[in-house]
């Protein structure tokens, strides 16, 4: 197994006091909500986002905060797509997670269902929990726990973790969409020309993908029509009345 923390370094001090901090305060441990079926909670409060750790584009690594929230255990199924869409097609099983979707069509049948798109901080604190972790399961990398096969079904495999709230295959898989634009994190200093309100965030990485782009943190942009070179499905949020 590849250890990340040796590869790639240790956190910056001031991040380990806020992990410290953060860890110490979790509230996961909240069970007065019931989730929806197929869904699980996450709560409210402060989690470490981003990462100082060779990759520019997510730093700085800083502290961001959501509300509490549900989101899906596993990616939105061929099947679930499909009763929303009666002209979308797929050459894989009912089960398996649908891709080929762009933003518009995933926000279109989020809100059918009465759900949403996550925000990046939404996604990625469900991926990372509260400990600043980089990948769904801890800080080392497994090939067995990431999906490459596309006759993996979604969140099959046991010996796959899933993330610290409970959701499955945010490594590999398909990419996720978020509702966010593609834009810099405040502190940001690494310019790229891809930032505004052209592109969308997504998330997690996909099968053709390299361990790289499986990272917590890790992000890309995609547009949101034109999604014939990446397989990106969705994982949804439905808010907390």
């Amino acid at each position: 197994m590849k250890n990340w923390k040796r590869d790639f370094g240790l956190f910056l001090s001031v991040s380990l006091v806020a992990m410290v901090f953060i860890s110490a305060n979790d509230p996961s441990t909240d069970n007065k909500v019931s989730p929806p079926e197929g869904m699980v909670y996450v709560p409210a409060g402060p989690f470490i986002m981003g990462s100082d750790i060779d990759d520019p584009d997510s730093s700085p690594q800083h502290i961001a905060e959501t509300g509490a929230y549900f989101i899906d255990k596993y990616e939105v199924s061929n099947a679930e797509y499909a009763s929303f869409d009666s002209e979308y097609t797929y050459p894989e099983g009912a089960g398996e997670r649908a891709a080929k979707v762009n933003w518009h069509q995933a926000t279109a049948y989020a809100k059918s269902i009465g759900k949403r798109l996550p925000t990046e901080k939404e996604w990625e604190k469900a991926a990372r929990g509260t400990d600043g972790r980089m990948l769904p399961w801890g800080d080392f990398y497994d090939d067995s726990f990431v999906i490459y096969s596309r006759n993996n079904t979604r969140g099959q495999s046991i010996a796959k973790p899933a993330s610290p709230y409970g959701c499955f295959d945010m490594a590999g898989s398909v990419w996720e969409w978020t509702a966010d634009w593609y834009q810099q994190y405040p502190g940001n200093t690494h310019d790229m020309e891809q930032y505004g309100e052209k592109y969308k965030v997504i998330r997690g990485g996909s099968t053709f993908n390299n361990f790289a782009c499986y990272t917590t943190f890790h992000r890309y942009y995609v547009h949101p029509v034109d999604t014939r070179a990446y397989p990106i499905g969705m994982r949804l949020v439905k808010d907390i009345e």
